[in-house]
């Protein structure tokens, strides 16, 4: 962990990762060790819902035969950083995701067990158009196959 890195330019350093890795494990493993371990960022935020982001969750979560909506949603928004971060608690899979507004890109992790086990991860695009939210989806996968 390099404590010494202040939040803006990890959050600069994550959006770079997030759009120019090929490895998703890359800004999936940034975003796990130098964000979401740190009290500095997970003290952001604010509780929201972003419309758009969900329908691209949804229907990444949809890919695993999830249809119905979450048991539990916890979404984050940090707005002095345009950026949104959460878990989706579905039965039988997990979704922990983090999004950045300003390119319309995102990172989602889906797993069937938090602690171990193997994560499918999907870096998509989040736009609007006329009709609706539309995104294309590339997908990766961390761990050794099931």
């Amino acid at each position: 962990m390099t404590g010494s890195i202040p939040l803006p330019e990890r959050f600069a350093r994550l959006r770079e990762l997030l759009s120019t890795s090929t490895e998703f494990l890359v800004p999936w493993n940034y975003f796990h060790d130098e964000m979401a371990t740190r009290s500095d960022f997970m003290a952001l935020g604010q509780l929201g819902e972003h419309p758009i982001l969900n329908a691209a969750l949804e229907a990444a979560m949809n890919q695993f035969g999830l249809v119905n909506r979450p048991r539990s949603m916890l979404t984050c928004h940090v707005p002095e950083y345009g950026f949104w971060h959460g878990i989706w608690d579905f039965s039988a899979r997990t979704g922990i995701f983090f999004f950045d507004e300003a390119t319309g890109q995102g990172l989602l992790g889906v797993m069937k067990d938090l602690t171990r086990g193997p994560v499918d991860l999907f870096r998509f695009t989040a736009v609007l158009l006329e009709e609706g939210a539309a995104f294309p989806m590339n997908q990766g996968r961390r761990g050794p196959p099931e």
